[in-house]
Formats: structure tokens, C-alpha cells, sequence
């Protein structure tokens, strides 16, 4: 069995947010034919036409419509188990060393506030 191709989740999702395949092209920094293309594929996978022609616009149909909210989470969830583990920070053990550049008018100004501030954050 072929697996779908899984980039086609994103597509799905930004078609159905924009309701057009040009505002999905714009979204995914893609030209309107290469989106057009893409819908056809997902047309081909999911056996629904998804987006159909209704005067000047397009609609969703109503299979397209039943499935946005559950594409929109699958997507943010396949999206959080790609991303780096996030792990929390001990600031009290954060060594750092920070270098600020400004004019003499700025440190006169800001410095010994910025640096009594920073001590007691730190």
C-alpha cells in the first residue's frame, strides 16, 4: 500500500484556511498552478473535489468542511512532535555573556539603572 505523501497535510490546510488556491499558493510561497496541482493530488487522494467553483469564488464542499478543524489539529500536532524538545532553563546556573553597544549619551543615561536591574534579575 502507498502512503500518502504527508506534505500534502500542509497543503490541505492552507487550502481549506483560504477557501482558494491562490491565497494557498501565497500561503505556502508557491505559484497558483504548482497549488493547483497539489490540489489535484489531494483530489485524488481523498476522492472529494474539495474546493469547487460557485460563480467567480470557490467553496468548500461539505467533505472539505467536516475535515477542517481535524486537519488544522493533526497538522499542529505533527508539527509538535517534529520540533526540539523544549527543556526548562535553570536561570540561577545561566552563565551568559551579553555585549551592548551605545553612545556615551545612552550609558550616562541607562547604564548604572540597566546594570542594578540586571543584577538583581540575574
Amino acid at each position: 500500500m502507498n502512503e500518502p505523501d504527508l506534505n500534502l497535510l500542509i497543503a490541505l490546510d492552507a487550502l481549506l484556511a483560504e477557501g482558494s488556491v491562490a491565497g494557498a499558493a501565497r500561503r505556502l510561497g508557491l505559484s497558483a498552478s504548482a497549488m493547483s496541482r497539489t490540489l489535484s493530488r489531494l483530489r485524488a487522494v481523498t476522492g472529494d473535489p474539495l474546493l469547487v467553483r460557485a460563480g467567480r469564488n470557490m467553496v468548500l464542499t461539505p467533505f472539505a468542511d467536516s475535515v477542517r478543524e481535524r486537519s488544522q489539529q493533526t497538522l499542529a500536532d505533527a508539527l509538535a512532535v517534529l520540533r526540539p524538545a523544549t527543556t526548562d532553563i535553570d536561570l540561577s546556573t545561566l552563565n551568559r555573556t551579553f555585549v551592548l553597544r551605545a553612545n556615551d549619551g545612552f550609558v550616562e543615561a541607562f547604564g548604572p539603572t540597566l546594570i542594578v536591574s540586571a543584577a538583581k534579575r540575574a
